[in-house]
């Protein structure tokens, strides 16, 4: 039997190429990442110490030399790279996540401060946030229905958002 139906055939170039982009694109992610998230990054050895360096370099030559030397040494280390990726995949649905959550209490606020709607918009608060004061909201909404109360609307969203911060946690 012939073995060659088996074996796959070697990447083309272009997958090679795109490949090389998305290893730049981590390195440069990693150089320009917070340094609060920066200091949980999963990685040690070399690698580590050419971020750190790379992170203090101002010059844009040199940032971008660096930058391409991080780069492969990262494609070099299989498992410091699917390392570096795993981290950054979670960073970006924690942000995703979080921004979410944000655009769902502006929506439910929004709904509170809307006549038609602000029951429903109680109703679903007592059951999901049942540490917050329901009397409060609303309140806080009947004034921002009748007075356009800037502070009141924004006192909802805090609320909300502590609610759902203490209920997270």
């Amino acid at each position: 039997m012939n073995d060659d139906f088996l074996t796959p055939p070697p990447p083309s170039r272009t997958a090679k190429k795109r490949a090389v982009k998305a290893v730049e694109e981590l390195a440069a992610t990693l150089l320009k990442m917070a340094d609060a998230d920066y200091r949980r990054l999963p990685l040690s050895g070399e690698i580590a110490r050419e971020l750190a360096q790379g992170r203090t370099i101002k010059s844009h030559g040199a940032r971008k030399r660096q930058l391409k030397h991080l780069a492969g040494l990262l494609r070099r280390d299989d498992e410091s790279r699917e390392a570096a990726e795993i981290f950054v995949a979670d960073l970006d649905q924690s942000r995703r996540q979080n921004t979410a959550d944000f655009h769902h209490l502006e929506t439910l606020r929004d709904r509170l401060c809307d006549p038609a709607r602000c029951a429903e918009a109680l109703a679903e608060i007592e059951q999901t946030l049942p540490e917050v004061d329901a009397g409060k909201i609303r309140r806080l909404a009947e004034s921002v229905q009748n007075t356009a109360d800037k502070r009141a609307f924004r006192e909802i969203f805090r609320m909300l958002r502590t609610s759902q911060a203490a209920q997270d946690d």
